[in-house]
């Protein structure tokens, strides 16, 4: 059960890794589309600066000191992340800070070649915003963190546009970088608080989720064996009659004589009898599966095996139910009765088990023996052949 728990939990990250891809592809597609934008509006509005009393440079200057140089790196930039998100060597987790990190380097180049311009003061928010649904608190505080250091680098230690007034010269841009400074900080902040409780969600969500699989996956466990049960069965044989390329033996298996250690012994030991002889299906269960379908009937199905496999793990099994310890002083040796059928395209579910339970008739008459039914005269006499 704790194993079960465990590949359960295993699952359930997997798919919540899976979100995380899919939000790690749209980020780097925002980083794309962030950087065509940021060209598309230097180029749409460079015929207004350069025909404008703005301009103190000539054209030629301003288009490559503001459009090709930021452009350049944001699509070297680009190149970069494109590189990390096709590689196969990396981590996601390695890819989420790398495609974050390039993010804000995009909006620093973007805010360096424009910071003349306050309305560019908060593009470094947006970096921080696209974090929060990673619900990582190391991503969104390292980025912040990034984010804030690039801004202060831009503002206090870069001049690229010569006409903007420094921050030690302007009282009012000083003023304007600080209250921008702090709410990039209070940002930061509330975006570690949203992701506390977005952490809370998830893991609830998870633990939501796991009890609704777990009671789902009870359903279908026999109570006495911890095999699975007929409704299992009944929803694998489904799911068979859908897989047009599979291929697969059925195999109904009868304790012989288990009216007799009821009767003679108990229901105790009985149930014992149940568990021990389950174990031994387990045991065997690495190419099929075992069923309880009910009383001391059990059922294997094989996949991606022939019938000559089938009836040689069958007969590991037979020979292995001497090993069965019910602890009663008794001669009683424990056997079973096996039919076999292999599947095929043109049968159903009602027809396959038919074919086995026939199989499974003849052999409960010699008794502790196989049986296989013969494909050959499957839709003509149902012949039998002994193995």
């Amino acid at each position: 059960m704790q194993q079960s728990k465990i590949q359960l939990e295993n699952e359930i990250l997997q798919e919540y890794n899976k979100i995380d891809n899919n939000w790690l592809s749209l980020h780097y597609k925002i980083s794309i589309a962030t950087v065509i934008f940021v060209l598309a509006v230097e180029c749409i509005l460079s015929p207004v600066f350069i025909y404008s009393d703005i301009l103190t440079t000539t054209v030629s200057k301003y288009i490559i000191k503001f459009i090709v140089v930021p452009s350049g790196i944001n699509f070297l930039c680009i190149a970069v992340a494109t590189a990390v998100m096709r590689s196969d060597i990396v981590s996601q987790k390695f890819k989420i800070y790398a495609i974050s990190i390039i993010y804000a380097i995009i909006c620093f180049v973007s805010y360096t070649a424009h910071s003349a311009f306050t309305v560019t003061y908060f593009i470094f928010s947006g970096a921080i915003i696209l974090t929060t649904i990673y619900a990582s608190y190391s991503v969104t505080f390292s980025t912040a963190c990034i984010s804030i250091s690039l801004f202060i680098i831009s503002e206090v230690f870069v001049s690229w546009d010569v006409d903007k007034t420094s921050i030690f010269e302007s009282t009012l841009r000083l003023g304007n970088f600080l209250v921008s400074l702090l709410i990039i900080f209070a940002l930061s902040a509330v975006c570690m608080i949203i992701i506390q409780y977005e952490q809370k969600k998830n893991t609830a969500s998870i633990n939501i989720e796991k009890e609704r699989i777990m009671l789902h996956h009870r359903l279908k466990l026999d109570e006495v064996t911890g095999i699975y049960n007929r409704k299992a069965l009944h929803d694998t044989m489904r799911d068979l009659e859908e897989d047009s390329k599979g291929k697969y033996i059925f195999a109904i298996i009868d304790i012989d004589n288990f009216k007799t250690i009821n009767d003679s012994f108990g229901h105790q030991i009985g149930d014992k009898c149940l568990v021990e002889f389950a174990g031994l299906l387990k045991e065997h269960s690495e190419k099929a599966v075992p069923f309880r379908y009910g009383g001391d009937e059990f059922c294997l199905l094989f996949h991606n095996s022939n019938i000559e496999e089938a009836v040689k793990i069958c007969e590991q099994i037979k020979s292995k139910l001497n090993s069965i310890n019910l602890s009663i002083n008794s001669d009683l040796k424990v056997t079973a009765s096996f039919g076999l059928t292999e599947y095929e395209d043109e049968m159903n579910a009602a027809k396959l088990f038919v074919c086995a339970d026939q199989a499974l008739y003849k052999a409960k008459v010699e008794r502790n023996s196989i049986q296989v039914f013969k494909k050959e005269l499957m839709l003509m006499k149902g012949e039998i052949i002994n193995i």
